[in-house]
């Protein structure tokens, strides 16, 4: 499977799929999942599984390089998937990018990349976001959400707190020698401490966040 064979396809800005040839179709149609009707979008839960709801115009990562294709893509957070739509009017999505080390994506201005971060699993793949990179490391950024079920209010409240999806943000590093991310405190002192060599230019980093 080449890159040059994914590049003959692309959908366009209506949602019209063009494949120049039947093995251009199905060469990206190895890259999809169907999402199974009985993992559609949680009712009656507060909160929602997007950061962001909407397709984005997006370009899809094989090994490292970009394929000549658009497509509309965007982030499950609750279920850790790139889901594919037709454009950015789409609600509903009935696929999704297959979880692979070798495929990742560009939505909007993030950059997605897949890693196995539980050692115990190492077919198990999570999406990780890259926020900063230069010669030395790159660190990262997980945003997922937590399902946490419906429980009784506080005392004196009575009736329940509804069942609900909470923002959960992780941070993970790479370098030259470590490979697999490690995951980081999410404070300032942490990642500075860690990379004193770089004080400067992560200062800078943290200042524009």
């Amino acid at each position: 499977m080449g890159v040059n064979i994914w590049g003959q396809s692309y959908v366009d800005v209506t949602g019209a799929n063009r494949f120049s040839s039947t093995r251009a179709l199905d060469d990206f149609n190895n890259l999809k999942n169907v999402i199974r009707e009985d993992e559609d979008l949680i009712e009656n839960i507060k909160g929602s599984m997007y950061f962001n709801e909407i397709f984005q115009e997006s370009i899809i990562i094989f090994k490292g390089n970009p394929i000549n294709e658009k497509a509309f893509l965007r982030y499950n957070s609750y279920r850790d998937e790139i889901e594919i739509g037709k454009n950015n009017n789409q609600k509903k999505a009935n696929s999704a990018l297959i979880k692979d080390l070798n495929v990742g994506a560009q939505i909007g201005s993030e950059l997605f990349q897949a890693f196995s971060l539980n050692p115990k699993k190492e077919d198990e793949i999570s999406y990780l976001i890259q926020i900063y990179s230069d010669d030395n490391f790159k660190i990262y950024t997980q945003k997922s959400k937590k399902f946490v079920d419906e429980k009784p209010a506080p005392s004196g409240i009575g009736g329940f707190l509804p069942a609900r999806l909470d923002d959960r943000i992780r941070l993970f590093y790479t370098s030259q020698a470590i490979t697999k991310p490690v995951e980081l405190k999410i404070n300032k002192k942490s990642i500075l401490n860690l990379f004193p060599e770089d004080e400067v230019k992560l200062k800078k980093f943290i200042s524009e966040k």
